[in-house]
């Protein structure tokens, strides 16, 4: 039963039959649909009790093609979903927690009781950026982010803080210093856990970049992004901040094909040629996973670029493969 959204929910215990699942919702999810969808495979969408991705907690985003003047996040997410149910794609209002094989067909499984069977999966669920849970969650759109590539424009002339002492802490850092006015890493030990390349950067940097150490963020104070309670060196301390930068790591939400058919790697992120390309698996289809008609894309795939328009192309690439995949059979 489809509602106004073109959700679909099922309350009852049952196998639904269809060609191509799509799991997640955020841009390289919608993106494949969109295609597949073209394509005449009408797909279904897993949308999750989340849907939109990483997106829906953005405020203004400018860096997506298409859109000169920017895009609130949860618009842009949302003409992607009517694009894709335009199309022939429907949604569903349940959050996947299984995915096997039977009978040369997958089988999804969801927190609703119900198992839908597939010819073809793509997975496009993202990642999560790692929290310290302080509340931070609050401050998203005020002042708070965790992509300074994103963001780091909104905060010209500003004073700005990098939580994070790997690789990714000091990429950020870095973007900010091209706008902030005064950038400070909060590092919780005595030394980066960075690359020594990466290390230079802000060693090279002095005027740019300061780096707080063996400091924790306690809690941060004001409707927005204002002050932050800091414990330095078990001192407790107040800064007055304009904003708040978290690189403390993603996680992949992969969590419930830990032990599946699937390769994964150490940290949870989808094996596929594109990431992982000394694997030598059917090099015909860069997104294909180690198990033939699963693809993935996406953030759940990506540890790199992490960008809503690398995710949307992965997309793309995912549902072309499928296609492509399919037809060869």
């Amino acid at each position: 039963m489809s509602n106004y959204w073109g959700w679909q929910h099922s309350s009852m215990s049952q196998t639904i039959k269809t060609r191509v699942a799509v799991v997640g919702s955020g841009p390289a999810g919608y993106a494949a649909a969109l295609y597949a969808a073209r394509a005449e495979f009408a797909p279904t969408i897993f949308a999750g009790g989340e849907p939109g991705g990483q997106l829906m907690k953005t405020t203004e985003v400018e860096n997506y093609p298409g859109y000169s003047d920017g895009v609130v996040g949860p618009q842009l997410m949302d003409e992607m979903r009517k694009q894709s149910v335009k199309f022939g794609a429907s949604l569903v209002w349940e959050t996947v927690e299984g995915l096997r094989i039977q009978d040369s067909r997958f089988k999804i499984s969801t927190d609703a009781g119900t198992t839908y069977e597939y010819d073809a999966v793509i997975l496009a669920m993202g990642a999560k950026s790692k929290l310290l849970g302080i509340g931070e969650e609050n401050y998203y759109g005020k002042g708070f982010s965790t992509c300074a590539v994103c963001d780091a424009a909104f905060y010209r002339g500003k004073r700005v803080y990098v939580v994070g002492g790997g690789d990714a802490a000091i990429e950020d850092a870095s973007a900010l210093t091209k706008f902030a006015s005064d950038v400070t890493m909060i590092v919780r030990g005595a030394e980066f856990r960075a690359s020594r390349a990466m290390q230079k950067r802000v060693f090279d940097n002095p005027e740019k970049i300061h780096v707080m150490w063996n400091t924790n963020l306690k809690r941060i104070v004001g409707e927005k992004v204002e002050q932050l309670v800091l414990d330095v060196a078990g001192a407790e301390q107040t800064v007055p901040a304009d904003g708040l930068f978290f690189a403390i790591g993603h996680e992949p939400a992969t969590a419930f094909l830990r032990g599946s058919i699937l390769s994964l790697d150490e940290k949870g992120y989808i094996k596929t040629q594109l990431n992982y390309p000394t694997q030598n698996w059917l090099q015909t289809y860069p997104t294909m996973t180690s198990v033939p008609g699963i693809f993935a894309a996406g953030d759940c795939v990506d540890f790199r670029y992490r960008q809503a328009a690398t995710a949307a192309g992965m997309g793309v690439m995912a549902a072309l493969d499928l296609e492509k995949w399919l037809e060869s059979r």
